[in-house]
């Protein structure tokens, strides 16, 4: 009987051993496959070493002095290493991890991040690799543009998962976003400040927002192209900035060419120093402030709150309206 139990477990402890031994074999070659099919594509995909540890448990995927680039949209990432942990028996769940430093080539500027902690969780669908859920950990996030601008993020989180929840769909997600002591953009801040404006600092900012995509997030929105966004419900975004306090809610649609259709209701408390930095920033025109001005001063007095103050926005055939009156043309959203 004893020896028949040895055997089982030595037979089990042997599967096992070649289960992790053929799934990390797998996984070192479909990365190695990937960047030689991005460098087919036209794309730098380099790693100085692909290796895969962490025998029996784990797949732990580590990548050494990787360098991507997408000449095609103007995207490009180097990062000393990256590393992607997972339980052998989960491996589609995964851990990412990001360096303390890296950079990201924008199709406008060059961007170099620092970071004390930048961490994911993602669950992942074992054919495409689509994003099902998500939560990432951003504390001690510097960014530095070769434009000349610096921001800082204390403490960041951000979470996304697929909806609905009986039967997700892979394009719908919900996605909540909060962020503490958030250091303004210094260019922003210095236009800003030239005017005394607002403090250094954001206290706090806050998203929940479910957006439906034009296709799901999976490998192919990096290989190949990134989904648009096709549908936005806001149910509430809140910033905190000095004696400024900012809400939005609503919904709107985003049309092929990236222009929104809808509207959402402004709550903003201060308005008067909103506006002013509205302004001062270059969002609102300086022709059309004393137009917005008056509107808002008599919207004010007829709400009876000088301070506080509800602003319907609407995008309508291309343009951005306060009520009916136009004040802009609509933002253009597209990811690239």
């Amino acid at each position: 009987m004893l020896r028949r139990m040895i055997v089982i477990v030595l037979v089990a402890a042997l599967a096992w051993g070649g289960y992790w031994a053929v799934g990390a074999w797998g996984l070192e070659k479909a990365v190695t496959l990937w960047l030689e099919d991005r460098r087919d594509d036209g794309w730098q995909a380099e790693a100085e070493g692909v290796v895969v540890r962490g025998f029996p448990n784990r797949f732990d995927l580590e990548l050494d002095e990787i360098r991507l680039a997408d000449p095609r949209t103007g995207w490009a990432w180097s990062a000393p290493f990256f590393q992607s942990l997972a339980l052998s028996y989960r491996p589609y769940h995964v851990i990412a991890v990001w360096p303390d430093r890296q950079s990201l080539q924008t199709p406008l500027e060059r961007l170099e991040i620092t970071s004390e902690r930048l961490r994911g969780s993602l669950m992942l669908t074992p054919t495409t690799l689509a994003l099902k859920r998500s939560s990432f950990e951003l504390d001690g996030v510097e960014v530095t543009s070769d434009a000349g601008w610096t921001t800082r993020l204390s403490e960041g989180r951000l979470a996304t998962r697929t909806l609905p929840e009986d039967f997700p769909d892979p394009t719908v997600h919900q996605i909540s976003f909060s962020a503490r002591a958030w250091q303004v953009p210094s260019r922003l801040l210095a236009e800003l400040n030239a005017a005394e404006l607002v403090p250094d600092t954001l206290d706090s900012v806050t998203a929940d927002v479910t957006i439906t995509f034009s296709d799901p997030w999976d490998r192919y929105a990096i290989e190949r192209e990134r989904p648009q966004p096709r549908h936005v419900e806001i149910a509430l975004a809140e910033a905190r900035w000095g004696q400024m306090e900012l809400k939005l809610a609503g919904a709107f649609e985003v049309n092929e060419d990236g222009v929104p259709e809808g509207s959402l209701l402004v709550k903003a408390t201060n308005w008067r120093e909103i506006l002013a930095v509205g302004v001062a920033s270059g969002v609102v025109p300086a022709e059309f402030e004393a137009p917005i001005t008056t509107a808002l001063e008599l919207a004010s007095q007829l709400a009876g709150s000088p301070k506080t103050l509800d602003i319907p926005l609407n995008f309508k055939n291309g343009q951005t309206r306060i009520g009916p009156a136009p004040i802009g043309p609509a933002p253009v959203i597209r990811l690239r």
